[in-house]
């Protein structure tokens, strides 16, 4: 019997990135790929017009970075995922 799998999407918020033409990027990553995560753990820093956002998981699971740090990245972009179980 398999466990049923939900991923959790966790892309840059239009509250970060208000602008079309604002971009950020990961400063920091604080639980590495696949890392298991709880919901509310702090798991990145986020950098966009030198403001620092701490990113929280928003479910518990395994943490699936998709971006490397540093790397610009816009509103909409997909930063990672978090399976669920």
């Amino acid at each position: 019997m398999t466990d049923k799998q939900n991923i959790v999407e966790l892309r840059v918020s239009e509250k970060w990135c208000p602008n079309d033409d604002d971009s950020g990027s990961i400063v920091l990553w604080i639980k590495s790929d696949g890392a298991t995560v709880e919901k509310g753990d702090l798991i990145a820093e986020f950098m966009v017009a030198k403001i620092t956002v701490e990113l929280v998981a928003p479910a518990s699971g395994i943490l699936r970075t998709l971006v490397e740090t540093e790397v610009a990245i816009i509103k909409g972009d997909l930063l990672a995922t978090i399976h669920t179980y």
